[in-house]
Parts: structure tokens; C-alpha cells; sequence
């Protein structure tokens, strides 16, 4: 589907802040399987932004930035997750991510993130798929 007045076709990328890249790697290639396939520096060593592949070309992103400030739940992110608490979150922040999956999958992919020590909320199969 295409954007009547753009001609926009999708999202090329979102990228959140990341408080460890290397940790985010391991998460995103380890556990979820989506393999790492670029990497950029940025200029005057001011971070770095890797793009993982989650396939049909979708490629989530993260940045990291040295001096970045710390976590602020409540404001940039929500304090819990869904399901949890309170969800809210500032204007312009990545309140969460939601993946597409079978839903056949959900009982056994909850079993590997709960397994994994994945903080999540508890999948329900009745949900439609995200979009």
C-alpha cells in the first residue's frame, strides 16, 4: 500500500536509545534471531547506530549515545509494562514495540522470553495481530 501524497511505501527504520549496545546486540541476535547487518560510527565520536534484520526488509534499529542522560520511566518510557501499571509516557518517546507473529507461536515464544529473563507482558492469543 501506498501514501496517496507521498509516495511512501513503509518505515525504513526506528531507532530508540539503547543505555548498552552490546547487550542490545546479544538481545536482538541471541534471542530474538535477528542478525546484525550494519553498523555505523557516528561523526566525532559521538555514538553508533546498528540495524538488525528482522526480514521482509524491516530493519529495527537502535542508537547509543556516550553521554546520553539515564533512563527517565514515566517521562521517555513507560514506568512498567502493559498489563502492569502505568503505561504512560512523554510526547515524542517510544512508549514500547510490538512484533507480528503467529499466533500459534505466542504460548511457546513467551516460554523462551520468560526463560531468556526477558522482561514482558504475557502474550494473549486472542489479541489481532499489531499493526
Amino acid at each position: 500500500m501506498t501514501n496517496a501524497e507521498f509516495d511512501i511505501s513503509g518505515i525504513n527504520h526506528l531507532a530508540p536509545v539503547c543505555s548498552d549496545m552490546e547487550r542490545t546486540v546479544d538481545f536482538c541476535a541471541n534471542v530474538l534471531g535477528m542478525p546484525l547487518v550494519k553498523t555505523l560510527e557516528l561523526p566525532d565520536g559521538r555514538g553508533q547506530h546498528f540495524f538488525f534484520d528482522l526480514g521482509g526488509a524491516n530493519h529495527p534499529a537502535f542508537s547509543w549515545f556516550p553521554d546520553a542522560p539515564p533512563a527517565a520511566p514515566g517521562i521517555a518510557s513507560a514506568v512498567t509494562i502493559p498489563g502492569t501499571g502505568e503505561i504512560a509516557s512523554a510526547v515524542g518517546s517510544t512508549n514500547h514495540v510490538a512484533f507480528t507473529i503467529p499466533a500459534d507461536k505466542f504460548a511457546a515464544y513467551t516460554r523462551e522470553l520468560t526463560s531468556a529473563d526477558v522482561r514482558h507482558r504475557p502474550a494473549k492469543s486472542a489479541e489481532p495481530a499489531a499493526i
